[in-house]
């Protein structure tokens, strides 16, 4: 082989390489991560101006997502709060569409609309946050108990 053909090689490896080494490290590898037990530590209400953020809260809310597609909660999961009762369930999924803005969609079994979704996102830090279908920007963070 000449040399003109051993860099074009040489090129062509790093390039093969490069592309199987590289991740997108905004967002941590799908559901192995979100597998599990997850309790509320904090929630977002919006009062309409933009100026929310998260506040820590104490809540025995917890929600487990399941491998077989389905979530579980320990209360209401059709619309915020961070009360505890009855069990609720629903499936999950993650978007895999590049332009979407968040990571997966829950649909819960027992809203009045099958076409109310709660939004994920699984942050760098680690955490969970559902988004809730409100008015303004709602949203809860959970941390991952087991």
């Amino acid at each position: 082989m000449n040399n003109s053909c051993l860099k074009m090689l040489l090129v062509f490896g790093l390039i093969l390489l490069n592309q199987s080494c590289s991740s997108d490290e905004s967002k941590p590898s799908g559901e192995i991560q979100l597998l599990g037990k997850w309790k509320l530590i904090e929630q977002l209400s919006d009062p309409g101006d933009g100026s929310g953020t998260f506040r820590p809260i104490s809540s025995e809310r917890v929600i487990e997502f399941l491998s077989d597609g389905t979530v579980e909660i320990n209360g209401v999961l059709c619309y915020m709060s961070n009360d505890i009762g009855a069990k609720e369930s629903g499936t999950y999924s993650f978007i895999t569409d590049s332009d979407a803005q968040n990571d997966g969609e829950i649909l819960p079994n027992t809203c009045n609309s099958r076409s109310a979704k709660v939004y994920f996102d699984l942050p760098v830090d680690g955490s969970l946050i559902l988004w809730y279908l409100c008015i303004e920007p709602c949203g809860q963070k959970f941390e991952k108990i087991n």
